[in-house]
């Protein structure tokens, strides 16, 4: 469900204190020496943890890659990664075999949606997804070599690194003997009275920055274009946008908003991180020189397994396009997503960000101050041509209304095109206002004419029912969880059929 101005207004004044406090816990952790706490040494760090077991702990990690026990140096370290990405190249390929009834080791949408759940949408939502993840070229057909070279986006692990960090002497390997003396010496250290045995108390002393080291030991690395030491490193997270944009990133089954970004007057070169669910296109406005570098990600992917995002307003070797999810969306600062996404950030940069914002659905954002705006149902004119009841209806989940965009000016790495019909309740009164559908009750609608495409998005709440008349085809394209009624047949078929029977 979307939510209103009011509640984006609020998510953007909380965001904008949070940033104040994540560089104020920052600067306090390192007055505390809580930044010693490397992340090696964080594993066994537990309440009640004794220095034997915690030692023993650390130490085992070393030696599970110390692959000819000499101590671990950096060859050790680049076969372990090794192993990751290969093991993790073997899944995809077995993932994607899995659905090769015919063993010609190539598989198609209908092998997926053979293989997929009993339930009909449940099939094509999940053939949808495989197919965004994998056919890299789009063609329909996913190769063995699509599967392998899907670009994962940041599972590349940098939690050994810090090992070498420790070593005392220099000398390019850490020993058992040399890693067992730095654990006891942090362990003292927070072991105040000295009984061995970190208490409750004590452990709560460190535990906001042990929780911090494993959420980034857990979180992806994405391969981020590269930060300059000058440049102020600014992070938003939004769930979608009030704005649906005229050009559609992905293909016509998808839904792409726009939310503008406004570049406030400064001198300092600006390192941007913008990050949504949904397919977006990033709008920038205003002084747009300032920018070094846009990294847009949504968690909706693009074929291929890419962002299914776009940028505007700056040259196209000032933005990079990311793997889907890498980094990772976040709507609300302090909850599981923004953590885990900041923590990916962090040691994909290996930097702090000078400021985080976020909030569900904003219109906009100026940077690098974090002001949010929120447009009113009131704001969006009704558009030439489309239908005005209709558009009441679509201004209540897109304030901002539809934004023109042309395609040719985004920056994408995917496909960028006009929308044949836009989405969900936005296209209805683009259809409505053709004269190719009337609205028969509520959310009933008879299509009178054919249309070139189904409504994108007619999923939960903007799900509603579609009669096509006789002798009008039904058109193609996702249905979503709505109810289609193809009179030349008699059928219907979707999710809100059986739930209005």
């Amino acid at each position: 469900m979307r939510v209103k101005g009011k509640r984006a207004l609020a998510a953007g004044a909380a965001a904008m204190a949070t940033a104040v406090v994540v560089a104020a816990v920052a600067k306090a952790s390192q007055e505390n020496g809580l930044a010693e706490i490397a992340e090696p040494l964080a594993e066994g760090l537990n309440p009640g943890a004794h220095v034997e077991q915690y030692i023993a702990q650390v130490v085992s990690r070393l030696r599970a890659i110390d692959r000819d026990g000499d101590g671990l140096d950096r060859a050790d370290i680049d076969f372990q990664r090794l192993q990751g990405e290969t093991q993790e190249r073997a899944r995809n390929i077995q993932q994607i075999l899995s659905y090769d009834y015919d063993g010609d080791f190539r598989v198609t949408r209908a092998e997926i949606e053979r293989g997929a759940g009993r339930d009909a949408d449940q099939r094509s939502r999940e053939a949808e997804a495989m197919m965004g993840l994998y056919d890299a070229d789009g063609d329909g057909v996913v190769t063995l070599r699509e599967a392998a070279d899907r670009e994962r986006g940041g599972r590349r692990d940098r939690s050994f690194d810090g090992f070498l960090a420790l070593d005392p002497d220099g000398d390019g390997k850490l020993t058992a003997v040399e890693l067992i003396a730095r654990a006891e010496q942090l362990f003292k250290r927070f072991d105040s009275d000295g009984d061995g045995t970190l208490s409750k108390e004590e452990y709560a002393q460190i535990a906001d920055r042990v929780q911090q080291i494993r959420t980034a030991r857990n979180a992806p690395i994405c391969n981020l274009a590269v930060l300059p030491p000058d440049a102020q490193l600014l992070v938003f997270g939004a769930y979608d946008g009030q704005a649906i944009s005229s050009a559609v990133i992905g293909g016509q089954d998808s839904e792409t908003n726009l939310i503008d970004v406004t570049i406030e007057p400064g001198s300092r070169p600006l390192y941007l991180i913008l990050t949504s669910y949904e397919s977006m296109i990033w709008r920038l406005r205003g002084a747009t020189g300032r920018v070094h570098q846009v990294v847009a990600s949504s968690l909706k992917a693009a074929p291929g397994g890419t962002s299914a995002s776009g940028v505007t307003g700056v040259s196209p070797d000032k933005v990079q396009i990311a793997p889907a999810g890498c980094p990772n969306y976040f709507s609300e600062l302090g909850e599981p997503d923004a953590q885990r996404s900041l923590a990916s950030i962090r040691s994909s940069l290996q930097r702090e960000p000078d400021a985080v914002f976020a909030t569900y659905s904003p219109q906009g954002i100026s940077l690098p101050s974090g002001q949010i705006a929120s447009a009113r149902e009131t704001d969006a004119a009704v558009p030439k041509g489309f239908d005005a009841a209709t558009w009441a209806d679509a201004v209540r989940y897109w304030p901002a209304g539809l934004v023109k965009v042309e395609p040719g000016q985004v920056v994408s790495k995917s496909k960028v095109e006009k929308y044949l019909v836009l989405p969900s309740q936005m296209g209805i009164s683009q259809l409505v206002g053709s004269g190719a559908v009337k609205r028969e009750k509520g959310d009933v609608f008879r299509v009178l004419r054919p249309i070139a495409h189904m409504p994108p998005s007619m999923g939960g709440a903007h799900s509603m029912t579609l009669i096509f008349s006789k002798g009008v085809p039904v058109a193609p394209g996702d249905q979503g969880h709505s109810c289609i009624v193809n009179e030349n047949s008699g059928e219907s078929r979707g999710t809100r059929c059986r739930s209005s029977q």
